[in-house]
């Protein structure tokens, strides 16, 4: 019994590989005004306590988010509407190399006073800096590093952040397998995401 109790927390704080998640695989845009649910997304950009800026990074912080909609969430009645765009300084976060097995851990308490309870946060960090890790979510907040922003990377961690698990078939984007085939939620995980974004507008 307690080797399942230390399998289930181990469990909730695997980190994400990468995978063969660099095969494009196109998804087909579609978007949609009649959304039953939304919430605000904020980019939040990691840096050292050298650089003060966001200039290592490049991303259209619109743009990602429109691709998140038309690619992964409209389709399902879901909305992420862009939020608040800042930097935040965090060298132990930056840097995953140096907390090699406790990236997860490492993100959560790092992050726990610099996100919102009312939205999603989306933490960016630079791929150089992790070893093997493509992303990471839970509690309303997802790390994911810079290549892996436009790939199934970015709504698996999302649906992290939002109270889904793994899940095994093939073609899910909560699938590890061949990660750059994933594409659907099931209806259960639809419900979730959207019981989830109930709760937090319940509970502001």
């Amino acid at each position: 019994m307690k080797f399942l109790r230390i399998l289930f927390v181990l469990s909730i704080f695997i980190s994400c590989t990468a995978e063969d998640d660099y095969v494009p695989f196109q998804v087909e845009q579609i978007f949609s005004d009649d959304l039953d649910k939304t919430i605000k997304v904020d980019i939040i950009y990691v840096q050292t306590s050298d650089k003060n800026n966001k200039s290592s990074y490049s991303l259209d912080e619109t743009h990602f988010i429109n691709n998140l909609n038309g690619s992964f969430f409209h389709r399902y009645g879901i909305g992420l509407e862009k939020g608040d765009i800042k930097t935040i300084i965090n060298d132990e976060l930056h840097d995953l190399k140096d907390n090699r097995g406790e990236e997860s851990s490492i993100f959560l308490q790092q992050t726990q006073e610099s996100y919102k309870k009312d939205r999603v946060s989306i933490y960016i960090i630079e791929r150089s800096n992790t070893v093997a890790i493509a992303g990471i979510g839970r509690d309303q907040r997802a790390l994911i590093t810079d290549e892996f922003l436009y790939t199934s990377t970015a709504p698996h961690e999302i649906g992290h952040a939002l109270g889904l698990f793994h899940y095994p078939e093939e073609g899910n984007i909560m699938s590890e397998v061949r990660p750059h085939m994933r594409k659907d939620f099931t209806d259960a995980q639809v419900d979730r995401l959207k019981e989830t974004l109930e709760k937090i507008e319940t509970s502001l």
